[in-house]
């Protein structure tokens, strides 16, 4: 049974078209992965088909009565509630019909003895609603999630704007799977999740039984979960119906088909071409060189086979630091004057590149907020090299609403022209229009990589990295890694992708 039907699909931003008449269905039973580059669309084709982006061309049309829960790469949600509130809302339909039904009972108590039957009736039916939709396993169901998530720990009256980025992403996903729509679709779902919950939403996701849709980066996660994958390449999906290593041996030979095609046809269309040019104005052939042009005319030309973007990343070095690059004495961080951790005492020397590892919310940001004295510190000390230059990249970062790239390269380096600014940015990939998009239309690959570019705007010898791959594809994160293993300087670094960091680093820093 087809769920969603996708057909001669067409959008652009700017000049940039994302698709060219593509095709794109769920099936029921359908674990979808979708793969690309950054860039090419995969995240506002979650947004078309979540119907929050309207297409250029094309149908987008879903089975009636199917529904579907949407996971945003940036959902924005109002934080003033509790994390209990905010899960419990998903059922609030059912409590308000728990409500209904108690006070029919109660009403049995005092009603005419006409009436008995018919308000009796009625609880009954509530409870019976109740009882088909599972209402007496709600709490059951909940904590199924929130503790396979790990939210249990952050205490379920804990408000939304008192946790930090990667525990509010998993409240949101537990708020999704508790929904159990038709289908669930999910934009970088991984990106805050520790390693043992990633494995629990692997198992939760290969147990599902409607269909799913998600976008990830993360290769490892993707590979145990789907059993269709969608690759979005030269601005059309190509299903492949089967596990992600069937995809990546059927792609590279229809790679080959399509590039052997692609320049069949640029031979044929310059050969017509030169004919036209040569007989056109010839009595005796312009009749068969005007047929050629009805042929051109109506030819379906294929685009341009999209090699690897290639991704260029440097950090410059600002100069020599001495053997004490920084220092905690008993350093106690939290917020409001409540710890969070047990008093650090740690040294940091030259030129030691060094991970920060822990599960979400232990307080592996916080202490580089409080580093960059962003929060004070509640007691102990911390103190980097008199000669430290420091370049941080923050976990989350909230762009101005109609900021650009290059307006906000700007904003740091005002005196620097377009062109300048271009070039920073063309090593990252963010060229032509994109340069000018608005910054919260763009992916969330996109938004990291033009931050990373402002990095390589500035000299440092000390680069302080809060999660930065985050959202990023293959390409940009071994860019990445290179930069870093290539820069003199010292390096800590947060991140939840052992794949990325292992054999980068001099040693890590665990907080349990």
């Amino acid at each position: 049974m087809s769920l969603l039907e996708v057909s001669n699909l067409r959008f652009k931003y700017t000049d940039k078209e994302l698709y060219n008449n593509a095709e794109f269905r769920i099936l029921d039973g359908d674990h979808i992965v979708i793969v690309g580059p950054n860039g090419c669309g995969k995240s506002t084709f979650l947004n078309i088909i979540a119907k929050n982006i309207i297409p250029d061309a094309g149908k987008v049309e879903w089975t009636p009565h199917i529904t579907f829960s949407y996971l945003d790469q940036q959902l924005k949600v109002k934080e003033d509630k509790t994390i209990n509130k905010y899960i419990y809302g998903v059922f609030e339909p059912l409590f308000v019909k728990e409500r209904q039904m108690n006070d029919y009972y109660n009403m049995l108590a005092t009603c005419d003895e006409r009436d008995y039957d018919k308000i009796m009736n009625r609880a009954m039916q509530i409870q019976d609603e109740l009882e088909k939709n599972d209402f007496y396993a709600i709490n059951s169901t909940i904590g199924n999630i929130v503790n396979g998530l790990g939210i249990a720990n952050y205490g379920m009256d804990t408000k939304l704007s008192h946790l930090s980025g990667g525990q509010r992403a998993k409240v949101y996903l537990a708020k999704m799977l508790l929904e159990n729509h038709d289908v669930l679709l999910m934009d970088e779902p991984t990106n805050f999740l520790d390693r043992e919950h990633i494995e629990w939403l692997i198992k939760y996701l290969n147990s599902y039984k409607g269909a799913f849709v998600v976008v990830s980066h993360d290769v490892e996660f993707a590979s145990q979960i789907c059993n269709v994958v969608y690759n979005l390449e030269n601005k059309v999906f190509t299903r492949y119906k089967g596990d992600y290593a069937f995809f990546l041996k059927e792609r590279d030979l229809r790679n080959e088909h399509y590039i052997r095609e692609y320049e069949n046809q640029q031979k044929f269309i310059k050969q017509t071409k030169d004919f036209i040019a040569a007989h056109i104005v010839r009595a005796t052939s312009s009749k068969a060189a005007k047929q050629r042009v009805k042929v051109l005319e109506k030819l379906d030309v294929l685009d341009k086979p999209q090699g690897e973007q290639i991704i260029k990343i440097n950090f410059p070095f600002s100069k020599n630091l001495g053997q004490e690059v920084l220092k905690l004495d008993n350093l106690v961080i939290g917020y409001h004057n409540k710890p969070i951790l047990e008093p650090l005492t740690l040294l940091i020397k030259h030129n030691e590149k060094v991970a920060i590892l822990g599960r979400n919310g232990v307080g592996k940001t916080t202490l580089l907020k409080t580093l960059m004295k962003i929060i004070p510190t509640i007691s102990g000390t911390f103190k980097f090299n008199d000669s430290a230059d420091i370049n941080y990249f923050t976990q989350e970062h909230k762009f101005a609403e109609n900021e650009t790239p290059i307006s906000f390269l700007r904003g740091y380096y005002p005196m620097k022209t377009d062109g300048e600014l271009r070039s920073v940015l063309a090593k990252l990939g963010i060229k032509g229009d994109l340069a000018l998009k608005k910054l919260n239309e763009c992916s969330g690959g996109e938004q990291t990589r033009v931050r990373i570019a402002l990095m390589t705007m500035q000299k440092s010898n000390i680069l302080i990295l809060d999660e930065p791959t985050n959202h990023l594809d293959k390409n940009t994160k071994e860019a990445l890694y290179q930069a870093i293993e290539d820069f003199p300087g010292s390096v800590i670094l947060v991140s939840h992708e052992k794949d990325f960091y292992d054999g980068l680093l001099d040693y890590e820093i665990s907080f349990e």
